[in-house]
């Protein structure tokens, strides 16, 4: 790979978030997809072929919180201290985004005060939603405040649905449709909920460039002036107001559908690896390379991912 890339959207198993999914035989993920191997060794070797000089890792689905709160707590806590100490082993390679023991309100934001404060964080990975309870929730808004305290990067991660219909799950893993579902309706649940601009210094990024978003907003975007009259929620300046990375399978349509609802400024680079094969990934980087122009390559691999992650300016 000759272009140079900060990818925003990798993943990792911290061998707490590991054990947790050990002890409850889960080898297969989300309705079916197997359960990637991960190691630092295994993501470098991936960086490397990818062309990857800095991968800002976090957990992906299933959730860390399955039922046991407790659990949850000190599964995020190790996973975070772990995280942090792969940044300390690699600082020029890693940055790392913690996670949070949601939908436990009081206990995520001591951990959003501790990975902030203590660990240095590059931001935190939440996913749409937290045994149901979804991202706009304003149950959520005293986490939400702490993210605005810290101006925080927060990597919005698709899971399962609250609720799907059983005979389609059985045979359509999540990630196939449920999760581009799910990323629509939480950013829908920020926007409506005026969560967006309760708490305007969290800057979001929003995966799979945009899910159904990009071609939703045609329809979206008009409801403002309807069900909003008073003008208090512009739906369209708040979709462009947010940050999408380009991981998995976004070109051609996805990403020319993106560029006319956000700013070029906006875009950034994800692998999503390990769920994404490496092998898969450096044909779908080789379909960016071919499809972004010198500008966009530079943008999207480079200038827009430093402006959220500036520890990345020390990357190779």
């Amino acid at each position: 790979m000759a272009n140079k890339k900060i990818d925003v959207h990798s993943h990792y198993f911290p061998p707490a978030y590991n054990e947790m999914l050990d002890w409850r035989g889960l080898e297969e993920l989300d309705g079916g997809f197997p359960r990637p191997e991960w190691n630092e060794e295994i993501q470098l070797a991936g960086m490397e072929e990818l062309g990857v000089t800095y991968s800002v890792l976090s957990i992906s689905s299933p959730h860390l919180h399955m039922g046991v709160p407790a659990e949850a707590v000190e599964v995020a806590r190790a996973s975070n201290e772990y995280g942090a100490e792969l940044v300390s082993k690699y600082p020029q390679q890693f940055g790392v985004l913690a996670s949070l023991p949601l939908p436990e309100v009081e206990a995520s934001v001591k951990e959003v005060v501790y990975c902030r404060d203590e660990l240095g964080v590059d931001g935190f990975a939440l996913l749409t939603n937290s045994r149901g309870v979804y991202l706009g929730d304003p149950r959520l808004d005293p986490v939400m405040e702490e993210l605005n305290k810290g101006e925080c990067v927060v990597l919005i991660h698709p899971t399962q649905p609250a609720a799907v219909p059983e005979d389609v799950t059985e045979q359509l893993p999540y990630p196939l449709m449920e999760f581009f579902f799910d990323t629509t309706r939480t950013v829908v649940n920020l926007i409506l909920n005026r969560t967006l601009q309760k708490y305007p210094k969290i800057r979001f990024v929003i995966p799979h460039a945009g899910a159904f978003l990009p071609v939703l907003s045609d329809r979206l975007i008009p409801m403002s002036d309807m069900f909003f009259p008073e003008g208090d929620v512009d739906i369209k300046a708040s979709l462009a107001g947010l940050y999408y990375d380009l991981g998995g399978m976004s070109m051609p349509k996805q990403y020319d559908n993106l560029r006319q609802m956000v700013p070029d400024e906006h875009i950034l680079y994800g692998s999503d690896t390990p769920f994404t094969p490496l092998s898969l990934c450096v044909q779908l980087a080789e379909d960016m390379d071919q499809k972004l122009d010198d500008r966009m390559k530079q943008l999207v691999y480079e200038e827009n991912p430093r402006v959220l992650f500036p520890k990345a300016e020390k990357s190779n």
